[in-house]
């Protein structure tokens, strides 16, 4: 019994290892795992005017400032180029 509990235990962890892996083996050919698309974001001009609000009634300090800054130029030009 003892042989049929450590080939089940090293099965189990090739299982357990194929799960954890960033790399998947398979006929000897390494397939790196596929990145699922990023959804398309679309916002109307009153929600970026919301968003754009909200950060103007917030208080921000240090490097959330540069960030915060960053993204709102992103906003701002988002929403000149709405219709």
């Amino acid at each position: 019994m003892k042989v049929f509990g450590s080939t089940l235990k090293r099965v189990i962890k090739r299982i357990v290892m194929g799960f954890n892996a960033k790399n998947v083996v398979v006929h000897n050919k390494v397939e790196e795992p596929q990145k699922a698309p990023l959804p398309i974001l679309s916002l109307n001009k009153a929600e970026v005017e919301t968003l754009l609000n909200l950060v103007r009634e917030s208080h921000f300090r240090g490097e959330q400032v540069q960030k915060i800054f960053e993204l709102v130029l992103k906003l701002q030009d988002y929403y000149v180029k709405l219709p």
